[in-house]
């Protein structure tokens, strides 16, 4: 049963939590303060857990459930996850990952293979290298980041149509190579300036590279707590379109940037549903 592998990544000191086989969103909502209300910020993966009680008590209620692993400072981990393009023309993540670990070499490490042909590659977590999802310079890759906030899914967990999530090589579970200097020198933050820190921002225009500005609002997405969270997704999505519509960026650009939006959000904790309702919102309005 996956509970028994979720309890067994507990007492090896992962923080988990339940995730729909479906959408790979959270299943655990936020705490309600005595008005019923939700607390913004208390659901999702900040909801992850060692308590084999409470573990227990998930998967009772879901028994069908992935299983969330919390990156970051918790879990001890981070990770990089090179997709497989999912149509054509999209960048192929496993194949850019290959060839800079190749130029630039890499250990090996605790790695999965995701049901949809991609890779989750786990390095040990430092403190004095915090990471969050930020993309950094290999942005527009393939290649995503899983850092402070955001998780990836562990195996044995399977998908609804079955498809399992894997360990790559049994001789390197749970043994976390240190990340390469020159991956984190890749992943150092980008300059945020171009985004505002309030949760409807509006310094949209700035002279830096589009693809620089898309970043920063990918960034802003991913980092969106509760309460806010449809409303910059929207905001991101306009920016998107505007780029597209004067021609700062390609369609086929824009197309990639929504793919990444939709990410970004559901790493943040928004419902499948309403990720997809929000992003035809903002292409219905171009």
């Amino acid at each position: 049963m996956t509970s028994e592998y979720a309890l067994d990544y507990a007492r090896r000191g992962w923080h988990v939590f339940p995730c729909s086989p479906i959408t790979k969103a959270p299943l655990v909502g936020c705490d309600l303060d005595s008005g019923g209300n939700k607390i913004a910020g208390t659901g999702g993966v900040k909801k992850a857990t060692t308590d084999a009680a409470q573990i227990s008590d998930w998967w009772d209620r879901w028994p069908a459930a992935m299983i969330g692993v919390a990156c970051g400072p918790r879990s001890g981990i981070w990770a990089i996850d090179p997709d497989a393009p999912k149509k054509p023309g999209e960048p192929d993540g496993r194949a850019n990952w290959a060839a800079l670990s190749r130029k630039h070499g890499c250990r090996p490490t605790h790695t999965h293979l995701t049901p949809g042909g991609g890779q989750h590659l786990l390095f040990k977590w430092r403190a004095d290298r915090p990471l969050t999802n930020s993309e950094g310079n290999i942005t527009g890759t393939g290649i995503n980041v899983r850092g402070d906030g955001g998780y990836v899914i562990a195996p044995p967990s399977k998908r609804h149509d079955g498809k399992a999530y894997e360990v790559a090589e049994p001789l390197d579970f749970f043994n976390f190579a240190e990340a390469p200097d020159w991956l984190y020198a890749m992943l150092r933050p980008r300059p945020r300036d171009q985004v505002s820190n309030s949760s409807t921002p509006s310094s949209s225009r700035s002279s830096s590279h589009p693809i620089a500005r898309i970043q920063g609002i990918l960034n802003r997405v991913a980092s969106t707590t509760e309460g806010d969270r449809n409303k910059v997704l929207f905001w991101g999505a306009m920016r998107v379109v505007e780029m597209v519509i004067e021609k700062e960026v390609p369609p086929s650009e824009g197309d990639r940037a929504f793919a990444a939006l939709a990410d970004a959000a559901q790493h943040a904790g928004l419902a499948h549903s309403e990720i997809v309702r929000t992003l035809q919102s903002a292409r219905a309005r171009a």
